[in-house]
């Protein structure tokens, strides 16, 4: 009965946890394969977690009474895991009685039990990674296989799974009005948008005009008007947001014909932007007379 529900809670758990799983193209095994492996990626971003995967096989001509599997992470790792929110899903064999995570032993025990001879299972646990997170996190692994016939350890080797660096590429892109019109002043708005994957904690923005525009007036930006540069700060930004800076510019004494270029270009952000390209926007007023233009 009890091992009916517990197949019965694997199937409806089936989907698994909904977490921001870490791309397990590029893993790293240790362990006995057909017998005893752990899989890990090779690297998982600050925020995100660690899927591990565990398989296991009686291997041995015995009935086994359980299987604790341990995990031993470096002391290091306590500054870049958080053991004790861990979720696991059991892969609908029924072996996996639980799954307990101790940031202050830095130990993850999985309870496997009640094996016959040849049987296996499957369990997926999710380590969540702060998103403070720095450094390698190392961690070895242990089974204890208690068989009918006596008990048994076996050490599985150790492995390192590495932060990557948060990143956050911010596009810039710049428009001015009105637009088709001969005026004498232009509002020229600067939209940045975080594409992710991580959010910002702080980023600037910078307009650069050129001598045919005079007077520039910015809400809670910083004018430098013999640099004829405005520089804004965005402040923190979260992935798939978007804000706005806007500049007002007044046409000086002009060249008819001549082209006025403003430009908007991120200048600072933390974490990196990855994307440099799409960094930097541009847009081209022209003078229609001494005193107007038209963007």
């Amino acid at each position: 009965m009890l091992g009916l529900l517990l197949t019965v809670l694997a199937v409806l758990g089936a989907a698994g946890p909904q977490h921001a799983v870490a791309a397990d193209a590029d893993t790293i095994t240790i362990g006995e394969p057909g017998h005893i492996t752990v899989t890990a990626p090779r690297t998982v971003a600050p925020g995100e977690y660690a899927e591990l995967r565990l398989a296991y096989t009686n291997t041995s001509n015995s009935l086994e009474e359980s299987a604790p599997l341990t995990l031993t992470f470096a002391p290091s790792a306590a500054a870049s895991v958080d053991l004790d929110g861990l979720t696991f899903l059991d892969g609908g064999e029924g072996h996996t009685y639980a799954v307990t995570g101790n940031s202050a032993a830095g130990t993850v025990n999985v309870d496997w039990r009640y094996f016959d001879e040849g049987a296996s299972t499957t369990t997926t646990v999710y380590i969540p990674f702060k998103d403070t997170a720095t450094g390698p996190v190392p961690l070895s692994a242990s089974l204890t296989e208690n068989l009918g016939t006596g008990t048994v350890v076996t050490p599985l080797g150790s492995l390192t799974i590495n932060n990557t660096p948060a990143a956050a590429d911010l596009s810039v892109a710049l428009d001015a009005s009105p637009k088709g019109l001969g005026v004498v002043y232009a509002t020229f708005t600067a939209t940045v948008t975080n594409h992710g994957p991580a959010a910002t904690t702080a980023a600037a923005v910078r307009f650069t005009y050129p001598a045919g525009f005079t007077l520039p007036s910015a809400t809670g930006c910083t004018v430098d008007s013999a640099a004829r540069t405005v520089t804004c700060d965005l402040g923190p930004l979260a992935s798939g947001a978007s804000t706005t800076r806007t500049l007002g510019l007044h046409a000086s004494l002009l060249t008819i014909g001549s082209h006025l270029t403003v430009t908007a270009a991120r200048t600072t952000s933390t974490p990196a932007d990855p994307t440099p390209a799409n960094d930097t926007a541009t847009t081209t007023c022209s003078a229609l007379t001494g005193l107007l233009i038209r963007c």
